[in-house]
């Protein structure tokens, strides 16, 4: 009797968790054609993004791309390509591969280098940062402080450790915070339609 009972709680925790699962797919994806709207993703999530985690991964990287278009950087950058630096391992280096290929931002090219150490991230405008390398992100947004790098990190505590941009996930859906205080610090300008976007601005924890 005892045994039937706890498989009578697990089929109803196992639907559950697949329902929640399938409700995060559907509120990232509604979140995907409201920001279309607004012009803040451009269609580019792959028709292969079946699951909620390619769905998250894809959007993501759509929201980088968009990094690129609604960020000013300083006259000194030049009118080159906009170089996005994937420093460590983790889901978001593939499908930015993708999303960015062929695409430009303000006129210049997007170019996607993935690195293995942060000397070698000198030459990007942005930094995107992934989930092993969450450990060192104090010491990685203490050697950019200042410079023109709009570093971009994947969750965890990273907004409270200064980084520019963290994505989060608010609602079920993918959103992200903007440190505002340590981009222009940087002598980044980040457009207001991007801070609209944006679910909490300011300065770190803020």
């Amino acid at each position: 009797m005892l045994r039937g009972r706890e498989k009578h709680m697990k089929r109803r925790l196992d639907r559950k968790h697949y329902r929640r699962k399938a409700q995060r797919g559907w509120r990232n994806k509604v979140l995907a054609s409201y920001l279309l709207v607004l012009g803040l993703v451009t269609g580019c999530i792959s028709a292969r993004a079946a699951d909620a985690a390619e769905v998250e991964a894809h959007l993501k990287a759509a929201f980088v791309y968009n990094f690129a278009r609604f960020v000013e950087w300083p006259p000194a950058a030049g009118s080159g390509p906009v170089r996005i630096a994937v420093l460590g391992r983790g889901d978001l280096g593939a499908p930015l591969e993708e999303v960015v290929r062929g695409k430009s931002a303000n006129g210049r090219l997007i170019e996607v280098e993935r690195i293995n150490v942060l000397a070698q991230s000198d030459c990007c405008e942005i930094l995107l940062i992934e989930r092993s390398e969450m450990k060192h992100l104090k010491e990685i947004v203490a050697s950019l402080s200042g410079k023109p790098v709009l570093t971009v990190c994947d969750g965890g505590s990273c907004f409270r450790d200064g980084a520019m941009i963290a994505f989060q996930i608010a609602d079920e859906s993918v959103r992200f915070q903007i440190n505002q205080e340590a981009a222009e610090h940087g002598g980044l300008h980040i457009s207001s339609q991007l801070l609209k976007v944006a679910i909490s601005k300011g300065g770190s924890g803020k």
